[in-house]
């Protein structure tokens, strides 16, 4: 008898409990809060080492004060210290481009550098001098089996040290390092003991480029910075073309025929 009424007051208890269950339908919302002060504005600083080479492919340690560094789309530049250091502080997160130059050096750019404010940034850079070495008037001639172009000329003086060269291909007389003048590009680079300057350009390069068989190719040549990565800089605003900038003045021109 005492284990049936235990029983039933557990039952009753239970029930209760499920008919004093919380209605599930929410309330209305209540009144939304004033939104709280924005946080601090991060800003960070972006710095860089610009480092010079000369013309031969070697590192210059003196003189590396004064190099201009300016932060393109404002008005923003600063120089270099004693040791090469540029730095532009309080700047807010975002992506920015930088241009680098110094008087009796190529210029150059480094560009979307992504800067996270609360830091510092590094973007290092490098600039060289032009070569000073003028390339004479260029000969041509096509490899009877191969078809390929060799494209020549004699240096007028030995160098002390090795010297390096470049050759534009495009499809008019106006080609030049202008990225939108040509198509193909060869480097060469000559012993300090040598005076003979070629380029050889496989005619299925030519092919590739678009030329045919019987149209006029036309090439311009200079003396270059030795140091391609300080002479020269990929230019993003410009589909990516690549932008020499440590070239001797004025160039060697010429033309001949796809064979």
């Amino acid at each position: 008898m005492k284990k049936f009424q235990l029983v039933s007051i557990l039952l009753l208890i239970a029930v209760a409990f499920t008919n004093c269950k919380k209605d599930s339908t929410e309330g209305p919302q209540g009144v939304q809060g004033a939104q709280g002060p924005a946080g601090p504005l991060l800003t960070g600083t972006l710095e860089g080492y610009v480092s010079l080479w000369d013309q031969y492919g070697g590192r210059i340690l003196t003189s590396q004060a004064g190099d201009t560094v300016s932060l393109i789309g404002t008005n923003q530049k600063v120089y270099t210290d004693s040791t090469g250091l540029y730095k532009f502080p309080g700047l807010p997160t975002g992506v920015y481009s930088v241009a680098l130059g110094k008087p009796g050096f190529g210029n150059t750019m480094v560009q979307n550098i992504q800067l996270a404010g609360g830091g510092n940034t590094i973007a290092n850079a490098k600039i060289s001098q032009p070569s000073t070495t003028v390339v004479p008037a260029l000969l041509d001639s096509i490899g009877t089996l191969t078809g390929n172009i060799t494209v020549y000329t004699t240096l007028p003086s030995y160098a002390p040290q090795t010297r390096t060269f470049i050759l534009y291909v495009g499809t008019t007389a106006s080609v030049s390092a202008n990225p939108a003048t040509y198509l193909e590009y060869y480097t060469n680079t000559v012993k300090s003991t040598s005076l003979k300057l070629p380029f050889v350009i496989p005619k299925t390069d030519l092919y590739d480029a678009g030329f045919v068989t019987g149209q006029t190719v036309y090439l311009a040549a200079y003396g270059i910075g030795a140091t391609l990565t300080a002479s020269a800089y990929v230019d993003y605003s410009n589909q990516g073309r690549t932008i020499f900038t440590a070239l001797s003045m004025p160039a060697a021109t010429t033309s001949l025929i796809v064979p």
